[in-house]
């Protein structure tokens, strides 16, 4: 899950980074997708909270509906990102978000109770 917000995050970095001043306001929705992605990303490697894994799976299907509302209303997430040259790169956007949100449901629905709650139950 943490390579797939990683893998999103890199592919929305603005390509130009001295053109940031420039930018209309529209324009910053790729930076903040990558500042999302890339900070879940890192803080699911260090933290392992189902919190966490919520705000990352959450993060995750934004990217997706992001990318599928762009192609509706012939908006590209990815113009003057690092993955706007490349033609994959929106397919491997979707495809690791929407990867890396299922394998989140996975994770949260297979998490073994903490100690205290087991304790309790029985």
């Amino acid at each position: 899950m943490a390579a797939a917000l990683l893998l999103c995050g890199v592919l929305h970095l603005p390509a130009d980074a001295a053109a940031l001043p420039r930018m209309g306001p529209g324009d910053y929705l790729p930076l903040v997708v990558a500042g999302l992605c890339l900070g879940l990303g890192a803080l699911l490697v260090v933290r392992d909270t189902p919190v966490v894994w919520r705000s990352a799976a959450v993060a995750a299907l934004g990217v997706v509906t992001l990318h599928v509302l762009g192609g509706v209303t012939l908006f590209d997430p990815l113009e003057g990102a690092v993955g706007g040259p490349y033609a994959w790169a929106g397919i491997a956007a979707v495809l690791g978000a929407g990867a890396g949100s299922v394998l989140a449901g996975v994770a949260l629905t297979r998490r073994p109770a903490p100690e205290g709650e087991a304790r309790d139950r029985a």
